[in-house]
C-alpha cells in the first residue's frame, strides 16, 4: 500500500499480528483504545464466548454453495448479483491468509467465508452473515466493510487478483407464521428452517479505508501503558465494576 512514512525504514520493530475482523473494530464510532490495547497485548482474555451455532451455520452455508457448484456446474441462483461466478476457491485458513504491512509491520490476516472466479478472471470475496440486513440500522457495517476490503487486499497479495467485487451475503431466517406452517419442514428427526439471501454490495476502498487503520492500530500496539479509557465505555466500566466486587 503507498502511504506516508511514519517511521524510517530502519526504524520499523516488529509489529502484532492482526486479524481482518478485529481491524474492523477500529472503524467503530465508538471506539475505545484502552480496549484495543489488552486485546492486542493481552491473550486468552476471560470471559469471551461467541455462539457456537452462527459458526456453525457460516460453515453450513459454504458447504451448501460449494456442493451446489460441484453437482450443477454453477453457483446458486441467489448468487446471481455477484456476476458470473465460474468457480470457488477453498479459502486459505487463516494461519495461511495473511499479507505482512511494510508500512507498519504489522501481518493482517483473516479467513475468508467464500471466494469465487468469474468468468472475466477476476475474483469475488463474500462473507455470510446469519442474521436479517436493515439498511436503517447499518449497526455492524462499518466493521464487515473493513474486514472484506483486509480479505481483498490479502487475496491479492497472494495471486488471487483482482478482486473486483466485495459483498455481505445475509442468510435471513424464513420465520413468519406462513413458512411455519408448512408440514414439509417437520419430520422425524426435527424440523428444518429455511432462509433468504440478500446480497448487499460493499466497496472496493484498501487504499482509503486501510492504511489509516493500521496507523491506528500501530500507534497503539507501540503504548507502554493502556492509555485511558473512552467516555461511557462499556466494557472498560465493567472491568472496573470487576475489580471492585472482587476487593
Amino acid at each position: 500500500m503507498a502511504q506516508e512514512k511514519l517511521w524510517a525504514d530502519d526504524e520499523v520493530e516488529a509489529g502484532p499480528t492482526i486479524s481482518a475482523t478485529e481491524l474492523g473494530t477500529y472503524a467503530r464510532t465508538r471506539f475505545c483504545s484502552r480496549c484495543a490495547w489488552v486485546r492486542l497485548h493481552i491473550k486468552n482474555l476471560p470471559y469471551q464466548s461467541f455462539p457456537g451455532i452462527f459458526s456453525s451455520i457460516d460453515r453450513y452455508n459454504k458447504l451448501i454453495v460449494h456442493n451446489h457448484f460441484d453437482r450443477e456446474g454453477r453457483a446458486p441462483s441467489w448468487l446471481v448479483e455477484l456476476g458470473e461466478p465460474g468457480g470457488y476457491i477453498d479459502p486459505p485458513h487463516w494461519s495461511k491468509f495473511k499479507v505482512l504491512d511494510e508500512e507498519t509491520n504489522i501481518t493482517l490476516r483473516g479467513e475468508a467465508d467464500g471466494i469465487f472466479k468469474l468468468a472475466d478472471g477476476s475474483y469475488v470475496i463474500v462473507d455470510y452473515k446469519t442474521s436479517r440486513y436493515n439498511p436503517e440500522r447499518p449497526g455492524m457495517f462499518s466493521n464487515y466493510e473493513v474486514q472484506l476490503n483486509a480479505y481483498a487486499l490479502i487475496a491479492e497479495s497472494q495471486g488471487l487478483a483482482p478482486v473486483s467485487k466485495l459483498a455481505l451475503v445475509y442468510m435471513e431466517p424464513a420465520t413468519d407464521k406462513d413458512t411455519a406452517s408448512e408440514p414439509s419442514l417437520v419430520d422425524d428427526s426435527g424440523f428444518v428452517m429455511g432462509f433468504h439471501a440478500n446480497i448487499v454490495p460493499v466497496a472496493l476502498r484498501q487504499s482509503s479505508l486501510l492504511p489509516p487503520l493500521l496507523r491506528k492500530v500501530r500507534s497503539i500496539w507501540d503504548m507502554k501503558t493502556p492509555p485511558a479509557s473512552a467516555k461511557d465505555c462499556k466494557d472498560c466500566a465493567a472491568v472496573v465494576g470487576l475489580f471492585e466486587q472482587l476487593g
